[in-house]
């Protein structure tokens, strides 16, 4: 494997896209095609993979996708086993830093599709890859016989940001300061990547030859953007101390997070609180309707969920698919998210939104017995799901056909909805319990 580091020799273009080119490549791997396929050969595997493939959207919640990111192969091997899924439900290049599901996904039939293509390599170029992992994936970059650094058209500033090229980016900028305004084939700055990969000299000297702050490419990643995208905290503050607009408006047709939820679906409980002192927008959401308190849910992140509801976040918020962020804690068994949320329980017993029975399911469905434990302690929450016995034996169905079901989850939802019906008894005899949570 070839380093960028090792690229920071003076040579001429052509030589630059050469070497640049190895960093991608598994010397064991070899490529032979026909019409119809390609077989590709590995050091570890062979698969065959036909050219055009039907593909079908499935959830991010499904099983299949939950993992592959958890590298859970032996339960990928289950699913597939009993039909439950395919190989083709997944997207790899989210499966980056597992390698070798990856892997056993193609072996299985799994399909390189384009975006898992560009991402491999935009990933590398953005460092979020280790030399090993790019290794590894090679049987991405070289399922295609296209050539996606030559198509990307990077100006010479790219190459400079890129360690490719040996001349200084002061002296380039001095002789030609519209160089800030260059962009590749994706629409983006050497700003934009200097940003994405948190170079800060290099930022700073850009910003002070007034390259654009809230440049946008053509995939909607804006320059705030690829900050949050670095992990960066101070990356992200140099630009908004710059003037950049914390809450960019993506076009119609592209599918982009504010940096906001961005930032909370990566943890990054410093760069939100720095992103909503610089007014970015607590409501904001994502294609799929979530919002930052959503991601923050999803991830399990007691911290960034907290700084988020200071900052008033709504636990009403519903996504497209009809999920509160009360109902993903249920669902991902989000425990101290959970509990910090029924801490605040005054902002949860509201009017009727969705009722108790259909709360009642998604704990069957979905809840541990410690997040049913978790809830048979809080009474509000009790008390808004509504008892009635066909609901109970509803839910205990339900409960009795996930493949997790054991004799523990069982006695833990029994004691649950003894909780509730003892806790209806109660409050009739003291006081009227009005509305209902917000689920």
């Amino acid at each position: 494997m070839i380093a960028l580091e090792t690229l920071r020799q003076d040579r001429s273009k052509g030589e630059v896209e050469n070497s640049l080119k190895q960093v991608f490549q598994n010397r064991d791997l070899h490529v032979s095609g026909n019409q119809t396929g390609r077989k590709i050969t590995g050091s570890c595997f062979t698969w065959t993979q036909l050219q055009h493939v039907m593909q079908r959207t499935v959830p991010d919640t499904s099983p299949s996708i939950a993992f592959a990111l958890k590298g859970n192969i032996d339960g990928l091997k289950n699913l597939f086993s009993r039909g439950l899924a395919s190989p083709r439900d997944w997207a790899l290049y989210g499966g980056m830093h597992q390698y070798r599901t990856v892997q056993f996904l193609m072996t299985q039939g799994a399909y390189v599709d384009d975006e898992s293509y560009e991402h491999l390599f935009d990933f590398g170029f953005r460092q979020k890859c280790t030399d090993t992992e790019l290794d590894e994936l090679g049987c991405i970059t070289h399922s295609r016989g296209d050539d996606w650094i030559v198509k990307q058209q990077f100006p010479p500033l790219h190459l400079i940001v890129f360690g490719l090229s040996p001349n200084s980016l002061a002296a380039e900028l001095k002789d030609n300061p519209n160089a800030v305004r260059a962009t590749d084939a994706q629409g983006r700055t050497a700003l934009d990547w200097a940003t994405a990969r948190a170079q800060l000299d290099d930022m700073r000297l850009l910003l002070q030859h007034n390259s654009g702050i809230n440049s946008m490419d053509r995939s909607g990643r804006s320059t705030i953007l690829h900050a949050v995208d670095s992990h960066s905290v101070e990356a992200v503050r140099m630009l908004l101390e710059a003037g950049a607009n914390p809450n960019p408006k993506v076009p119609k047709g592209l599918f982009r997070s504010s940096p906001l939820t961005a930032a909370s679906f990566g943890g990054l409980a410093d760069m939100v609180e720095l992103l909503l002192q610089c007014g970015a927008d607590v409501a904001a959401y994502n294609p799929e309707g979530q919002t930052a308190l959503h991601a923050a849910v999803i991830i399990q992140n007691v911290k960034c969920a907290r700084i988020l509801l200071d900052w008033g976040a709504s636990l009403k918020d519903v996504a497209h698919n009809g999920r509160t962020p009360l109902t993903l804690a249920i669902i991902h068994n989000s425990h101290a998210v959970l509990e910090l949320f029924l801490d605040r329980r005054f902002e949860c017993v509201t009017a009727a939104h969705i009722e108790g029975p259909q709360v009642l399911a998604v704990i069957a469905e979905h809840a541990d017995a410690k997040t049913m434990s978790i809830i048979a302690s809080s009474l509000p929450l009790k008390l808004s799901l509504a008892p009635a016995e066909d609901g109970f034996a509803a839910g205990r169905e339900m409960l009795q056909q996930r493949t997790d079901y054991d004799e523990n989850l069982g006695v833990a939802f029994e004691e649950l909805l003894y909780s509730i019906v003892a806790a209806e008894e109660e409050a009739a005899t003291s006081w009227t319990a009005g509305g209902a949570v917000i689920i």
